[in-house]
């Protein structure tokens, strides 16, 4: 009896598996996105866009992973700027984090119970981004992702501070990231939401550590909840509690404090998304929607995270 022999397995670079976690998700989101713009009627469209919008941008976590680890904090950054700077265009319409529809609850633009619809979705978003991201982890394009795959079920929390450290560093930081968004880096709007993704990036590498950093409740409790010893609770104060003050506080502050801008510069509005590192980040994109921060605060579509 002829004994066969399992072929070698050829795995792809940390870069190229990282690009392919990034295209794959895309892909996947931006197909039911479009279908749903096409099919569903009215009614339901916004609650649907906002669902995978938030999944693609939350799924993308699994590739900053792969590039961080393997690279470090800068390779991360060239990936998310461009990633998360595309896809606000992409996914023009729509909310992709629930701190914009929090913010437009807060202007009064949407009542309570369409705050709470929007989001209810955007967590079901990030859950199931949990799972499609395993999902493109069990395609083996790289060594680390059978482990990742075998561990699916042993999640670990991203808090490794107190509870009331990690609920002051999440609330400060989207305190900060909301109000310059909320300013004109660039008359150039591309460039000028670039450079607010930069800055959420580097606010995700500062506290990635400490945190998770996710600056996105909802790719915090798809990602996270239930996970480790972290109560509850302790999840809630930190990554839905803290955000929601942080934006908040950030919305008064950019009522009062500006930076100087030229008086030919026209407003802009904010948007980002978030992702993080093994997560996601960006937390209010540019240009874009009737969704991801519009309104009185001036709107562009941007984006966590972790990024």
């Amino acid at each position: 009896m002829a004994v066969g022999f399992d072929p070698p397995v050829t795995h792809f670079s940390s870069v190229t598996s990282a690009i392919l976690v990034y295209l794959l998700a895309l892909l996947f989101c931006y197909i039911f996105y479009q279908l749903s713009r096409i099919l569903l009627p009215r009614f339901l469209q916004e609650y649907v866009l906002d669902f995978f919008k938030t999944m693609a941008f939350c799924t993308y976590c699994f590739g900053h992973g792969v590039i961080r680890n393997a690279h470090g904090h800068l390779a991360y950054i060239l990936c998310v700027v461009p990633l998360n700077t595309a896809s606000v265009f992409i996914f023009n319409l729509g909310d992709g984090t629930p701190l914009m529809v929090w913010l437009k609850y807060l202007q009064k633009q949407i009542p309570a119970w369409k705050f709470l619809a929007k989001v209810t979705a955007q967590i079901m978003a990030g859950l199931c981004s949990w799972e499609l991201g395993h999902l493109i982890f069990r395609l083996d394009f790289h060594p680390s992702f059978v482990e990742k795959v075998e561990s699916q079920a042993n999640c670990s929390t991203d808090l490794n501070v107190a509870t009331v450290t990690g609920f002051a560093l999440e609330t400060v930081a989207v305190t900060y990231d909301f109000w310059l968004d909320q300013q004109t880096l660039s008359r150039y709007m591309p460039l000028d939401l670039a450079l607010k993704i930069l800055n959420c990036a580097i606010i995700v590498c500062l506290g990635l550590h400490l945190t998770g950093m996710y600056l996105h409740p909802a790719m915090a409790t798809g990602h996270t909840f239930g996970c480790g010893p972290t109560p509850i609770l302790s999840h809630i104060l930190v990554y839905w509690g803290g955000p929601f003050i942080g934006i908040y506080i950030g919305l008064k502050l950019g009522q009062m404090f500006h930076l100087p801008t030229s008086t030919t510069t026209k407003s802009q509005q904010p948007i980002k998304t978030t992702q993080n590192g093994d997560h996601g980040d960006s937390i209010v994109k540019k240009a874009e929607q009737n969704g991801h921060h519009s309104g009185e605060v001036r709107n562009r579509s941007r984006k966590k995270k972790h990024y």
